[in-house]
């Protein structure tokens, strides 16, 4: 298969994925509401949709497929299956035992996730019980990201692409299972949607590990007894700075749902919110493994020029991703989330702690394509560093905003801890040589920052002048669609003044 035809299957099944997964999100919110139940969920999510990201979405994949690549090199087939045998034992089995460390410690595990739950409390015991169902999700995941990767290295995506887009459809089944029984906000609706990720987690595992039979590489492969402990020892290290970086956004998650815990819906609606922002940032991020980090690895005198390059790319579309959110919030929320148990009030929250978490979008998005880049060359121990330096950021302006201004300003804190992330690993690159900063790059950002002002100027006075209608109407989806129209073509006409100008200005 060509390499165009692979991208466009990966894309066409990632984009069909997230529809999905905006359907489960908006079932889930239907059936749950944003109230105790809902709270205990998404408390007791928060460790199996960390390990999701970390392994599931091309982190784990960046250190292991050159460590199969490099053993198939050395000693063939046989030795890239005693390698791919050796990570896959080793990782489920560290999963299995956080696994079960992780239930038996469970109330204190919530305790720490969830502070605000007050302990022995309604939403506290069912997250306890909702967590310990969860956490089986891991060392599925665990062999799922093995298998997952040892098709991947044989050029095969067709199914594992299909892999999210199968996790979604089981939860859907289960949510549309709730909603005929009329089984609403209840203990036992987050129980089976908890029940659900593990079903989801099972089903992904068995479609990886068929994509990946006969593999080159595939543990069958490796002679009898053959495992490369060694080799694995060093591909699960190499992983660590890729995790890191790739875990920011739900660990920042995590550090804000603690801090609102207290207040009863918050931890969901955060949650809820979160999941808007993350479509425009999971774009940014993979467009950084897709084009930005080959073109590094090839050399050449151009690199800083890329890296500026792709950086401005990521603020192109992370900018008025961000403002359109942090505009749109109140509609957007209604039309996708409020029906059945998700209520008005409920509707409220979310929008505004999506749009606080909006503000975090473009220093997230610029944040992903730099430290890419400091890792293509080299920088893994200051990317850690920084990348650990920005959680405590984090939890310092979470607590202190949060103290401030409440959940708004706790959501606020992610902005501010990326923000600082970002500015640091780009002064770092800068410095170095490897980002390329000048005056037409700084003209280039401040076209595309009055184009958001313009754009926000337009849609917001739009929905000023336009009444909104019923929550989920018709009529409510239609002024939604005509308000993200105005702002695209009111950002797109600023974005093609500005290139006109900068090719002017360049000759």
């Amino acid at each position: 298969m060509s390499l165009l035809a692979r991208t466009s299957t990966v894309t066409a099944a990632t984009l069909g994925s997230r529809v999905m997964g905006f359907a489960r999100d908006a079932g889930t919110a239907a059936v749950l509401g944003a109230g105790p139940a809902a709270d205990a969920l998404m408390a007791a999510l928060s460790l199996p949709l960390l390990a999701r990201r970390l392994l599931a979405e091309g982190a784990f994949n960046a250190a292991f497929l050159p460590g199969l690549a490099a053993a198939r090199a050395r000693g063939g087939d046989a030795a890239g299956g005693a390698l791919s045998r050796a990570v896959l034992f080793l990782l489920v089995l560290l999963l299995l035992a956080l696994a079960g460390l992780g239930a038996l410690f469970m109330p204190v595990l919530i305790g720490v996730l969830a502070p605000g739950f007050a302990l022995g409390g309604e939403r506290a015991d069912l997250a306890v019980a909702c967590g310990r169902i969860a956490l089986l999700y891991l060392p599925l995941a665990a062999g799922a990201a093995v298998f997952g990767g040892i098709a991947n290295a044989g050029q095969r995506v067709f199914l594992p692409a299909l892999a999210p887009g199968l996790a979604n459809a089981v939860v859907l089944c289960v949510i549309l299972y709730l909603v005929l029984a009329t089984d609403m906000a209840t203990g036992t609706a987050a129980v089976l949607v908890a029940m659900a990720q593990v079903a989801a987690g099972i089903a992904q595992l068995a479609l990886m590990k068929i994509a990946s039979l006969g593999a080159p590489g595939a543990p069958s492969r490796a002679q009898a007894g053959g495992s490369d402990w060694r080799g694995a020892r060093s591909v699960l290290r190499a992983c660590a700075p890729a995790l890191l970086f790739a875990g920011l956004s739900q660990f920042r998650l995590l550090i804000a749902a603690a801090t609102v815990s207290a207040l009863p819906g918050a931890v969901a609606a955060l949650n809820y919110a979160q999941r808007l922002v993350d479509l425009p940032l999971g774009l940014v991020g993979a467009s950084a493994g897709a084009v930005l980090v080959p073109l590094l690895a090839a050399g050449g005198a151009g690199r800083g020029r890329h890296a500026s390059g792709a950086s401005l790319a990521a603020l192109a579309l992370a900018l008025p991703a961000g403002t359109g959110l942090a505009v749109l919030a109140d509609p957007i929320v209604a039309v996708l989330y409020q029906r059945g148990s998700f209520d008005a009030e409920d509707a409220r929250l979310t929008a505004l702690l999506l749009a606080a978490l909006a503000f975090s979008l473009p220093a997230q998005g610029l944040e992903r394509v730099l430290s890419a880049t400091a890792l293509t060359h080299g920088m893994t121990r200051t990317v850690e560093r920084v990348g650990l330096a920005s959680l405590l950021a984090c939890a310092l302006a979470c607590i202190g905003l949060g103290a401030a201004f409440g959940p708004a300003g706790a959501a606020s804190g992610v902005a501010v801890s990326a923000s600082l992330s970002a500015l640091t690993i780009g002064t770092l690159l800068a410095r170095a040589g490897h980002l390329h900063v000048d005056g037409a790059l700084a003209r280039a950002v401040a076209g595309l920052a009055g184009g958001c002002v313009l754009m926000a100027l337009v849609v917001g006075g739009l929905a000023q002048a336009w009444p909104h209608p019923g929550a989920g109407t018709f009529a409510a989806l239609g002024r939604l669609v005509v308000l993200v129209g105005a702002g695209m073509l009111s950002y797109g006409a600023v974005a093609l003044l500005v290139r006109r100008l900068l090719r002017r200005a360049t000759g």
